[in-house]
Formats: C-alpha cells, sequence, structure tokens
C-alpha cells in the first residue's frame, strides 16, 4: 500500500470560504488548475463555500474521501482524524501546525497519538505542519504552496519530497521556472507517522517518475535509505538532496522547525556519497544536476575522465582550474590523439587536454569533425566536453548538427557548454532532442559534473552490496548500568578480533612498573590505566620513549600520583614503544540517525584539528572498508604497500564484527591505530556502552 497521490475525491475539513485564506487556497487551486475528481469542503458555519455544498463534519460527506485534509485548530485534530479513520479515510493530510515543532509536551503528546493512529488503522497520515500535496499531471493540488499561482504547471518526471513546505514551494517555483517538468510533490512536515524516505521509496517504484529531489533537514530512520539504496529499484534512481541543518546554527533552527535533530553532517556526507545520492549545498546546482537529470539518460550522464575541447583557450584554462577544484579528472591524451587533433590547428592552437581549437578550426566542418571523433575514440576519454563560446545563429547552427550526427556514432558521454553567444534556440534544441545536455556557465557545467558523478560512481559497488544487511538491531539498553572497558581489557577484545596490539604489562606500584619495562625492553610508554579516565593525553597521562630504569621510576611515581587525584584505584601499564610510519584512527559510534557508524581517518592528537575523516554504517565489509581507506586526503594511502593497506582494512572490519558481537557497545576508539612497516597496531583503544535491559528488547 503507498500513499495515493490521484485520489478520486477530496475533504477539505476547515475549509475558510475566504480563499485568499491558508485555509481557503486548496480549494482555490483545485478549481484554477482543473481537478476533475470531488471536493468536499467540510465546515459547520457554511453552508456552501464557492459555490460548492459545504458540510458539518466528515461524517456527513456522502462517501468517504480517498484523501482528507485537515486545516483546523491543533486541539482539534486528533479527534478529527480519529473520525476520518472511522469511516474508513485512508490518506490523512494535516496541514495543522502546533504539535513537536513548539516543544510543548502537549504538542509531542497529540503528535504521538497519530502516530498510534496511523499504525492502528494502517492508514498513510502525511504531517502535520505540512502544505500538502500535488500530483501535477492529473491537476490534484491539494496544496496551499504559492508554486501554484502559475497559470501553467509543467509536467515531467521529477518528483519533489520536501520536509519544509515553504522552503519546498519556493524551490518547486524555481524549478518550474527553469522549464522543468514535475510529476508528484509532497510536504511531509513533522514526519508523525510516515517519514521522506518512505515516500521516496514509494516514488522509486513509481512508473512516471525518473528522478526525486529531496529538501532534507534529517531522516527519523535513516537506515531506510539504505535499504532502499540496496534494491534495484533504489539504485537505478537519482536522487538529488539538498541536505541542511550541517552547521550547529543549522542544526539548532532544523530542530525547532519540524522537531527534528538533524543528523551529524559528516556521517550523512559520507553515507550518501556511499550509496549514490546526488547531496548538493546550492539552489542553483540542484536545479542545474535536477534539469541535467531530466534531460539524460543514466547511460549518458557523465563519468570518469573528461576530455575537453573548446573554441576559447581561456575558456579551456578556466574549465581545467575549476576540474581540479572539483576533483574531477582530466583525461591524459595519447599521442596518436594529440597528433590527430595537431594536424588540424594553427600554431596558435593546442592539442593538450583541454584542447584549444580557436574560433579558425570552425570554419571547418571536416576538421571540427576529425578533432571530436579523436577525442571520442581516445580510451582514456570516458565523457566529452565541449566549450563553445561567443558563437551564434547560422554558425552554432551548423556546429550543433555536427557534434550531434558524431555523438550518434558513439556511446560516451557528450556535454556542451555554451557560453555567450544569441540566436541561440534552435541549436540548443537540437542538441537536447540528441539527448547532449547543455549548459551556459562553465562552473555549473563542471559542477554538476561532480555532483552526478557520485551517482554513477556508486551503482557497481551498490549493486555489489545488495546482499549486505541494510538493518543492524540494537537491544534495549539499560542507561543506568554503564559498562566500560578499560585499555588494557579493551586491547585483548580486540586482539580477538585479529587486530595487533603491543605488548604491555598492567602494573600497580612505581616497582612493578620497572621490573615490567626491564622484562619489555627499552624504550617504553608509560600510561595511566583508570575507568575514571578516558583521554590521557589531556591530563598529561602518558609518557612516550622512557629510556631506562630510573625513568620508568620517575615516570610511574608522576602518573601514578595524577591518576590518584581521580581515581584511587588507578594503574599503569608499561608499553614497547611501536615505531611507526603513519597515525590513523579508528572508532564507532551510534549516530542517531543512521545507528552504528564506523569512522577511519588521521589519528594520534591531530584527529582532532585535521579534518580528515570518513564514515560508514556498520557492518562493515572489506570492499567498503577499502574505499574508506581511498578517500582519506592527508594521509598518503598511495605509497601503503599491500601489507599496510591489508591491515587497515583488516582493523576497520575488524571493530565492525566486534559491535556485531557485542551490541552493547555505543562507543569505541582505537587511537592511535598506528601504520608500522609490518601492518598495524591498536596503541589504545576505549570501549564503553551499558548493560542490556534485564527484558531484553530490540529495536
Amino acid at each position: 500500500m503507498g500513499f495515493d497521490f490521484d485520489p478520486d475525491s477530496i475533504a477539505i475539513v476547515g475549509a475558510s470560504s475566504d480563499l485568499t485564506r491558508i485555509s481557503g487556497l486548496p480549494l482555490h487551486y483545485l478549481e484554477k488548475h482543473g481537478y476533475a475528481g470531488t471536493v468536499y469542503p467540510v465546515n459547520p458555519n457554511h453552508d456552501e463555500i464557492a459555490g460548492r455544498q459545504c458540510y458539518p463534519s466528515i461524517e456527513t460527506v456522502p462517501e468517504p474521501p480517498d484523501l482528507a485534509m485537515v486545516m483546523l485548530p491543533a486541539s482539534l485534530v486528533v479527534d478529527i482524524v480519529t473520525d476520518c479513520l472511522a469511516i474508513g479515510v485512508e490518506n490523512v493530510v494535516i496541514v495543522s501546525s502546533g504539535f513537536s515543532e513548539t516543544g510543548t509536551a502537549q504538542g509531542k503528546a497529540w503528535e504521538e497519538e497519530l502516530e498510534r493512529l496511523a499504525a492502528e488503522h494502517d492508514a498513510f497520515i502525511v504531517g502535520p505542519n505540512s502544505q500538502g500535496m500535488i500530483n501535477f499531471v492529473t491537476d490534484v493540488t491539494a496544496c496551499f504552496t504559492p508554486a501554484l499561482k502559475r497559470d501553467e504547471l509543467l509536467t515531467g518526471p521529477v518528483s519533489f519530497v520536501t520536509q519544509s513546505g515553504a522552503f519546498g514551494g519556493a524551490l518547486t517555483t524555481l524549478l518550474q521556472e527553469a522549464g522543468i517538468g514535475l510529476n508528484k510533490w509532497i510536504a511531509t512536515g513533522n514526519e508523525a507517522a510516515v517519514g521522506a524516505l518512505e515516500f521516496v521509496d514509494q516514488l522509486a517504484h513509481d512508473e512516471t517518475t525518473d528522478v526525486v529531489v529531496g529538501y532534507v533537514e534529517g531522516f527519523e530512520d535513516a537506515r531506510q535509505l539504505i535499504e532502499l539504496k540496496r534494491t534495484d529499484a533504489g539504485i537505478d534512481l537519482p536522487f538529488v538532496v539538498l541536505k541542511v541543518g550541517t552547521s550547529e546554527r543549522g542544526r539548532a533552527a532544523a530542530s525547532s522547525h519540524t522537531g527534528k535533530i538533524a543528523g551529524e553532517s559528516a556521517v550523512y556526507e559520507a553515507v550518501l556519497r556511499e550509496h549514490g545520492v546526488i547531496a548538493v549545498d546550492d539552489i542553483d546546482i540542484l536545479v542545474a544536476v535536477t534539469r541535467l537529470l531530466m534531460e539524460t539518460s543514466v547511460e549518458s550522464l557523465p563519468r570518469g575522465r573528461l576530455g575537453v575541447i573548446s573554441t576559447s583557450g581561456g575558456a579551456g584554462v578556466y574549465i581545467a582550474d575549476r576540474a581540479d577544484d572539483l576533483g574531477l579528472d582530466l583525461a591524459t591524451l595519447a599521442t596518436r590523439t594529440r597528433e590527430r587533433i595537431g594536424r588540424h590547428l594553427p600554431e596558435y592552437g593546442s592539442a593538450t587536454n583541454p584542447v584549444d581549437t580557436t574560433a579558425a578550426v570552425l570554419n571547418s566542418t571536416a576538421a571540427f569533425e576529425e578533432c571530436l571523433t579523436a577525442l571520442l575514440e581516445d580510451d582514456g576519454v570516458d565523457t566529452l566536453l565541449f566549450q563553445l563560446t561567443n558563437v551564434s545563429g547560422e554558425r552554432a547552427a551548423k556546429l550543433a548538427d555536427t557534434v550531434c550526427r558524431v555523438k550518434g556514432e558513439y556511446e560516451k558521454p557528450v556535454m556542451v557548454c555554451w557560453t555567450g553567444g544569441v540566436e541561440k534556440t534552435g541549436g540548443i534544441e537540437r542538441y537536447r532532442a540528441a539527448g547532449i545536455p547543455v549548459f551556459e556557465n562553465p562552473a555549473r557545467c563542471l559542477e554538476s559534473t561532480a555532483a552526478v558523478g557520485t551517482f554513477v560512481a556508486a551503482r557497481p559497488a551498490l549493486r555489489a552490496s545488495k546482499d549486505s544487511p541494510a538493518r543492524v538491531s540494537i537491544p534495549s539498553l539499560d542507561y543506568d548500568r554503564p559498562k566500560k572497558l578499560t585499555e588494557v581489557d579493551a586491547k585483548e577484545v580486540l586482539a580477538d578480533y585479529g587486530i595487533e596490539t603491543p605488548t604491555e604489562r598492567y602494573v600497580t606500584s612505581v616497582d612493578e612498573a620497572v621490573t615490567a619495562a626491564g622484562s619489555i625492553g627499552y624504550p617504553v610508554v608509560v600510561k595511566i590505566v583508570s575507568a575514571a579516565v578516558d583521554h590521557k593525553n589531556r591530563i598529561g597521562g602518558v609518557r612516550l620513549g622512557v629510556e631506562d630504569a630510573d625513568a620508568v621510576r620517575e615516570a610511574a611515581t608522576e602518573l601514578l600520583d595524577i591518576g590518584r587525584t581521580v581515581d584511587e584505584n588507578v594503574g599503569l601499564t608499561i608499553q614497547r614503544q611501536i615505531e611507526f610510519e603513519h597515525e590513523l584512527g579508528l572508532g564507532l559510534t551510534i549516530d542517531d540517525d543512521f545507528g552504528p557508524v564506523l569512522m577511519l581517518g588521521r589519528g594520534g592528537t591531530e584527529i582532532e584539528t585535521i579534518d580528515d575523516v570518513t564514515f560508514r554504517t556498520v557492518p562493515v565489509s572489506t570492499a567498503q572498508a577499502e574505499r574508506m581507506l581511498e578517500e582519506l586526503t592527508t594521509v598518503p594511502v598511495e605509497s601503503f604497500t599491500d601489507k599496510q593497506r591489508s591491515s587497515v582494512i583488516d582493523a576497520v572490519t575488524g571493530v565492525s564484527e566486534l559491535f556485531l558481537d557485542n551490541r552493547w557497545i555505543t562507543e569505541a576508539d582505537v587511537n592511535p591505530l598506528v601504520v608500522t612497516a609490518d601492518g598495524t597496531v591498536a596503541v589504545d583503544a576505549l570501549v564503553t556502552g551499558y548493560e542490556p535491559e534485564a527484558a531484553g528488547g530490540g529495536g
């Protein structure tokens, strides 16, 4: 069962006779845009609204409507929804506000009751605090967004799911003004009973929807996204997301706006990228990417290494700079390709990518066609970008004919960036008819290319991981019974999962420390061990490179004195000093939205100052762990030996397995995980959590 986007009848409960008010606009828009179904205004204060019979209550409507819109004060909503469900209404959109977004206990209680009613009656209750829904194709405008003021609504294959009605409506206007045809639109509001991802899932299986756009503050059950993206429908669905709430102030605003705490931005960024979700942070890019996806088949989307041919050397330099900023790879052209192109260029042209044909080459159709063909036949070029500068009229039309004809002979994606010029309409139409996307701004072209590259690059890996579990159950935990493993205990557990740890001894006195150091061999590391101390460096609880017995005695005395200020039962570890090449940090935490996630990043004391981390949801496969390592930018991963790479990957998957076997864990910290000549060693570790509740439990 899915939400009914094409209802034959709609009841507007709380309809106003003033069609300019919020509670009157849905009726106005339904009439304006030619809704062919039946509309039932419901308001006990009116016998008639806008020439339609008005009913005193939902029970007096002649038939159970397919959809009920509720536009009443919050205090009346639960009772009205109960009445709707009692007569068999299966789809309810609640426009009313005054629920959890207010932060009041009463508002939250009303919302919880709506959730209960939806589950009890197996009904779709959208909102509260929703602006409504639209089916652009069938003129269902059960909504009050000003985006519906347009006289003509453009229809097409793009559907929109928004957690903000007002801003989502504004974005809809921008999409329509850009000529982007829309299909279905839903404002999910507070998501008491049904969330944005449930609609995305439904639209992924909708034959008339090819692209879904979303305005997202956070997901209530973000694992639904992973579940969807591990199905054929999800893998093939381009999902463009404007994700907000990435700053501290943004997260606070999201909470007050929808009653939802937005997820940690770094986790969202990594999970969205891994699952091919096209995340953008710019409205213009949202529009540009949506147009690109609407006009281009999945097989023809830009991908891989770019070959650029330009009529302007300056434009080529600009493209090279922007490509580098965005991490796009410009192809290195084969010698044969450069020679083929060079035969047709003047001395002031360039056969190096980006290729500068100069305007002179455009005078010869044969020469220009040979340059295009040479690039398309180069095995190092995956996508061709033609930068056209200030060309107009008949000359531009002839170029379009040539590009479209040549493109038709090859399977590689082709894009056109047409900057400047006049009389462009005919040429643009030629390109788009041939499935070639057209841009005006080179930066927008490259930014859109980089954005859709996330979707293109993720698809093979997603197909390979279709059978991997997307959801991990976590037992109900007793938060009054904390459970913590000290460094010594945590390392013993890590060793059980194949993660190497250094030779060390636990001691409780200075004399024991000296004896242990002599047994291990110098130099050693002396560290405080206490359940009361999570981060030893912050209290000066570590001594590195201790060279002899006298130095051990001094270090042990100092550290025991420091430790006893916070824990009278403090101990020490005497640890073999490890020679290493790099420091990594490996951790596990329970994210509010995605559940258990693993972090890999730059480690040691720099983990909090150098922002070089990446995340994956648990469980983490070997392939996912390898991609995590490759995503680090400040660690010279390319210089790692096969043994070092394999050891890091094993450590990542080992911590993933550790959690799967011990789901009481809420945080694990392996920092530093040092990379040695022979592999990796977990130099320090901490594992914390809570005992499971006695009654067990699951969810």
